[in-house]
């Protein structure tokens, strides 16, 4: 597969939050089949130890699966982009309700200061969670 598909992918991955590494690795097991954590590491150019630490982290995340095949661990990206993405919009919504309800515990003046703050993230998750359309999300 060609590299203009594995940077695009990349700049995808890094995108959504991705270090280096671990966008390399998805990038890589995306456009290759099942490979050995001795594999990727040779093809990523990285060290084994950093190799196998970026593939849990992403394994622990959802983005790869591990299975056993012929005594060895083979690794294989979830390509699953809307899962991801949704869960992606999961977390990010998560974040934004636990900060819209940290400024409605604010009081007096100090709450005053950051009330514009408050109604762009009230509508930012109600985005989120599609009550609210593209219109007027200025």
């Amino acid at each position: 597969m060609g590299e203009g598909v594995k940077n695009k992918l990349r700049e995808v991955l890094k995108n959504w939050g991705f270090g280096d590494i671990e966008a390399e690795i998805f990038a890589i097991l995306s456009t290759k089949n099942e490979m050995t954590a001795k594999e990727i590491s040779n093809e990523a150019k990285c060290a084994y130890s950093t190799t196998i630490n970026s593939l849990n982290i992403l394994r622990r995340m959802g983005y790869v699966t591990r299975r056993r095949k012929e005594r060895k661990f083979v690794y294989s990206a979830n390509l699953d982009f809307v899962k991801i993405m949704n869960k992606e919009t999961e977390k990010l919504s998560g974040m934004l309700r636990d900060l819209a309800n940290e400024i409605h515990q604010i009081k007096g003046k100090c709450r005053e200061k950051i009330k514009d703050l408050g109604v762009k993230v009230e509508k930012a998750i109600r985005y989120l969670e599609g009550k609210y359309s593209e219109e007027g999300t200025e």
